[in-house]
């Protein structure tokens, strides 16, 4: 819909106030993104040339600022004469000593906290084996009482003095009591 306060000014305006304008959104966002207006306006030529200019002064300012401290770029060191140099070895002191004492102490430290390691991970390992062994009997347990419940009904039509009423009543209960489902299979047919 397009709306705006100049828009009331001009005559011709006047039959498009109340209609939809198609592609509104994208051509105002493609004008919108072309638009660099204001004071601290910008196009991406001159973004490119300021950082040029910036590069180009910190490279000046790097080559003045050697010159100046009197450096120079070739120097070897052949033509320095370094026989007269005497090497300098570092003196044992007391900071070293108690530097040693801070790295048995933190070495001391680190073994406790493997060895704490290790035991935690020793005692998971065991735990999650027994809970194996324990998830792996309760399968098996399930799988006996399923196939018990797949043969129950035929196992129920041969006990003799049963009716298929009393038959259908047991077949609903002994899914509830599943102990006693493999109690009652493990019987002798005679018994039953």
């Amino acid at each position: 819909m397009l709306s705006g306060k100049g828009n009331s000014s001009h005559k011709v305006v006047g039959q498009f106030r109340h209609h939809n304008f198609p592609y509104y959104d994208q051509l105002t966002s493609i004008y919108a993104k072309d638009r660099a207006t204001g004071k601290d306006s910008q196009t991406t030529i001159d973004i490119v040339e300021e950082i040029d200019a910036d590069d180009a002064t910190t490279a000046n300012n790097l080559e003045e600022g050697n010159n100046y401290r009197g450096c120079e770029d070739d120097v070897s060191l052949d033509e320095m004469d370094v026989s007269a140099i005497q090497p300098q070895l570092p003196k044992p002191s007391q900071d070293d000593f108690i530097s040693s004492k801070k790295k048995k102490k933190i070495s001391d430290e680190s073994e406790q906290i493997s060895t704490s390691i290790t035991d935690v991970v020793m005692l998971l390992g065991e735990n999650i084996q027994t809970i194996g062994l324990e998830l792996s009997r309760s399968i098996a347990f399930e799988k006996v009482i399923q196939e018990s419940a797949q043969k129950s009904y035929p196992t129920l039509c041969e006990v003799e003095g049963l009716t298929e009423d009393e038959c259908y009543r047991a077949l609903r209960k002994i899914p509830d009591h599943p102990t006693q489902m493999v109690i009652f299979f493990n019987l002798p047919s005679s018994v039953r």
